[in-house]
């Protein structure tokens, strides 16, 4: 099949934006202290390797912890990988994770001569894209120089699907371009054929959320006993803390928001507040009086996971649609989660609604759950139990996706 490329329209469009993609690659790389990802965005960078690269893409932190095992065992078949992300906290969550083991970088701006060069300068063998991260120019300049592309965690929204025309048939060309899309479910698949993906490329294989890695033993961040509230978003903690029992308020709040650049708005919100607070990135000492511990460092979340009393996840009391509980599942935690659950529907039904893990309608009905384990340790371990049983039974599922991606290594 001749592949078509994106079209003179989009690439008019991403043209036409690229003085605004600088901006942006500026402004990230100077708020995130990341001075190369301008340089990244622009000319990427030749292989150190000397063998042919597999290339991994997530576009953040949580798609970057998500691929981390599936990477791994990648590189300790001897693969040379190549790790981009989007963000620089992507980048830095992928340097911490492999150190020197893999090439880190920063996806290229989606612009014809750029995305070009990309590939010129690097000999890639195989792309995995994990889950959303569908470039028209980038996965285009891939596919014709002949380079399969795999999508990892396979999805599109409802909202994508409903994209006005013009968008729709961008994303169904670009599709034309992967080689294999690895799905989580069925509405994952049913979704990735309305848009025009054949039925012989979607394969699905589930959730690889579930391939979490798990340490024996994790260091106890925080001495006194404590809720976490994890990957919270804007006004999420407020919310949280302005229906705050009194019965609670001696109990610490851990908040780790979902983007720890928020750190000093949060502060300042809680100092307005008059809410006794520490700031971890500070080094401040956790008091006696001490209401809130802000968590706003990266690369610790598993560790105040593991010895959380409950686990909070964010993201769920807003219209973000949830973020990752195969984590805390995997921790044996118990969880409560918000109603907003478009992104985590399928794996609240495998930890079990009510066995596995709480949903509650609404923060006033969040402090009632919260209340209620507090009181009952025995049902909230049992709840952290059944979590932990339902991830457990989904362990091979790392195998399961290395034989899908074997053929094309």
């Amino acid at each position: 099949m001749t592949l078509q490329p994106p079209g003179a329209g989009y690439r008019l469009i991403s043209f036409l934006f690229l003085p605004l993609w600088l901006i942006h690659a500026i402004w990230h790389g100077h708020k995130r202290n990341l001075s190369g990802y301008l340089r990244f965005r622009l000319w990427g960078g030749r292989n150190r390797s000397k063998q042919p690269l597999v290339w991994v893409h997530a576009a953040s932190v949580g798609e970057v912890e998500a691929v981390t095992p599936l990477v791994r065992a990648l590189n300790h078949q001897g693969e040379a990988i190549l790790f981009t992300s989007f963000t620089a906290t992507g980048y830095y969550t992928i340097q911490r994770n492999f150190g020197d083991g893999v090439e880190t970088g920063i996806i290229p701006i989606d612009i014809v001569w750029i995305c070009a060069r990309f590939f010129r300068h690097r000999n890639i063998k195989l792309c995995l894209l994990m889950e959303t991260e569908l470039w028209p120019e980038l996965l285009y300049q891939a596919a014709r120089k002949g380079i399969p592309i795999i999508q990892l965690n396979a999805r599109l929204s409802r909202k994508t699907l409903k994209s006005p025309r013009l968008i729709h048939g961008l994303l169904h060309r670009t599709m034309s371009y992967i080689s294999l899309h690895l799905t989580r479910n069925d509405n994952d698949s049913d979704n990735l054929r309305q848009l025009g993906g054949p039925q012989q490329k979607i394969i699905i294989v589930g959730n690889l959320k579930s391939a979490i890695e798990i340490s024996p033993a994790y260091p106890r961040l925080v001495k006194r006993d404590y809720l976490l509230f994890a990957s919270s978003h804007d006004d999420e903690e407020l919310l949280l803390l302005s229906q705050r029992p009194a019965r609670v308020e001696k109990l610490l709040l851990v908040i780790a928001p979902r983007h720890p650049t928020r750190s000093k708005a949060l502060q300042q919100q809680l100092s307005q507040r008059g809410i006794n607070f520490a700031t971890r990135s500070l080094s401040q000492p956790i008091e006696p009086q001490t209401e809130v511990y802000l968590a706003d460092t990266l690369g610790e979340l598993k560790a105040l996971m593991a010895h959380a009393r409950i686990v909070i996840m964010g993201g769920s009391f807003d219209q973000s649609g949830g973020h990752n509980i195969i984590e805390p599942a995997a921790l044996g935690c118990p969880i409560i989660t918000g109603p907003s659950d478009a992104n985590i529907r399928e794996d609240i039904e495998l930890l079990g609604k009510g066995s596995g893990i709480i949903q509650a309608a609404d923060i006033h009905v969040c402090w009632q759950k919260i209340e209620y384990l507090l009181s009952n340790p025995d049902q909230a371990r049992a709840l952290g139990n059944q979590a932990c049983q339902a991830v457990s039974q989904k362990a091979g599922i790392l195998e399961d996706y290395l034989t899908e991606i074997k053929p094309y290594l």
